[in-house]
């Protein structure tokens, strides 16, 4: 036998015999069966983590990323929208709620807001530092217009002295005078400005002239013109940092998934 021709047949036959595709090699797939969004792997939902949080009427629940923000930055961001004003009143209704009025009560409830406030450690990007910011600018505002209003019942050189607007202070000069035709002529000046947004105006007319003839009429006068005329005024000056419905909003987009269950409103 003629080994060397069998030698240089046998490659041939041996190709003959191997497939044209490895057999490694898939199928390629068609893209539409897939799908446009993958699945996410293990290692990525092991990132997620929840969140809770309510509103005065919704209660959320949100998925975030953990190697984006953490569950106290998160939450500290919520107290930013949430809270952050005082709630000690300087202002009253009737004339035996004057003596109520208390500066150490304001003083208390400062010093710990403030330093809650301060305390708070936001998601670290701009809006979220602004925000806070801002906060703090309002305790101090909304702090130092009640304490001043407070002390003006018994003290209104107080008000006309200080350093708010002249408009303010035309409420309050003649408290501040100890003059009586003055006192009467701002409170009827008050009144009519009052009745301008009242829809039975003349209710506030009688009610002026009743208290106006009362035995305790400076008592009263000190009501209108301090808590709705002084008061009012001044409020305006106070740099609010009331949170806007895009500022909630931003808030839920630092979540990957949110979802909400809220109260049903007749």
């Amino acid at each position: 036998m003629n080994y060397r021709i069998l030698f240089w047949l046998l490659p041939g036959l041996l190709s003959a015999c191997t497939p044209d595709t490895p057999a490694t090699e898939q199928p390629t797939q068609d893209p539409a069966a897939v799908g446009t969004v993958e699945a996410p792997t293990d290692a990525a939902a092991d990132t997620l983590a929840t969140l809770h949080w309510e509103s005065e009427m919704c209660t959320y629940t949100g998925r975030y990323d953990t190697r984006k923000y953490t569950a106290q930055q998160l939450t500290d961001t919520h107290d930013l929208l949430r809270g952050g004003q005082l709630s000690t009143s300087a202002t009253v209704f009737r004339p035996e709620d004057i003596a109520k009025l208390s500066v150490d009560t304001l003083e208390a409830e400062y010093t710990k807001v403030l330093a809650h406030i301060k305390g708070l450690q936001p998601v670290p990007d701009a809006p979220w530092r602004e925000l806070k910011r801002r906060k703090l600018q309002e305790i101090n505002d909304q702090y130092r217009a009640t304490k001043l209003t407070i002390l003006g019942y018994a003290n209104p050189s107080l008000l006309v002295n200080s350093t708010y607007p002249a408009a303010c202070k035309t409420y309050v000069r003649g408290l501040a005078a100890n003059n009586d035709s003055m006192i009467i002529a701002s409170w009827q000046q008050l009144v009519r400005e009052q009745q301008k947004n009242n829809s039975i105006p003349e209710s506030l007319q009688e009610q002026f002239q009743q208290e106006a003839t009362a035995p305790n009429w400076h008592e009263y006068a000190q009501v209108a013109l301090i808590s709705f005329g002084w008061w009012n005024c001044v409020n305006k000056t106070i740099r609010s940092a009331e949170p806007t419905e895009k500022m909630y909003r931003q808030y839920e987009q630092l979540f990957v998934h949110v979802e909400s269950e809220c109260e049903d409103v007749d």
